[in-house]
């Protein structure tokens, strides 16, 4: 299996950390900043005994820009086999995969999500699953809102700051906290 590695790097939201197997390079988590500090919270490290790489490869390094690019709102392509699901239950999988599709600079809310994957009355188990979500950034949870269009939580908290800042800078555009209609995913 290989040792787990990561290294941590600095962004516009803080101090970000990515966990990854020595020996494939398999993406394991992506862990954001605590969102009072924002330096990496060693409590949301799904695993022990990692090593510190001080000098990743250049395929991890292009992971590490695309994470910065994507906060700046670039519309950046990851590949779900850049990542290791095998902890996750089939529902989880089903949520992120589905959450993956969810295009650049457009939102959906936790109802039509559960409604995307066929489980229409699961919104709450969806919100679940995003919350959990091993890899936020690449697979972009903050791209789903509550039912009212608003923000709603992020990073462990209900402010949805960092959120808010991503969306916005991948150009979705909100009226009273309320992401505008142009930006809702599947169209209404």
């Amino acid at each position: 299996m290989g040792s787990l590695r990561y290294i941590l790097f600095e962004t516009l939201i803080g101090e970000i950390a990515v966990v990854w197997r020595s020996s494939d390079e398999i993406l394991k988590q992506v862990i954001l900043p605590d969102i009072e500090t924002g330096r990496y919270n060693y409590a949301k490290n799904n695993y022990s005994g990692l090593l510190y790489e001080s000098d990743p490869s250049d395929y991890i390094q292009d992971v590490i820009e695309a994470i910065k690019d994507i906060i700046l709102g670039a519309d950046v392509k990851f590949s779900l086999d850049q990542m290791d699901f095998t902890e996750l239950t089939d529902f989880q999988r089903l949520v992120l995969e589905k959450q993956f599709e969810i295009p650049h600079a457009k939102v959906t809310t936790y109802k039509d999500l559960a409604k995307l994957i066929g489980h229409d009355k699961s919104a709450r188990p969806v919100a679940n699953a995003l919350a959990a979500n091993p890899f936020p950034l690449i697979i972009p949870c903050h791209r789903t809102l509550r039912s009212d269009w608003k923000i709603g939580g992020y990073c462990g908290t209900n402010d949805g700051r960092f959120k808010k800042l991503i969306l916005e800078n991948e150009g979705v555009e909100f009226q009273n906290n309320v992401a505008k209609r142009k930006y809702h995913y599947p169209k209404q």
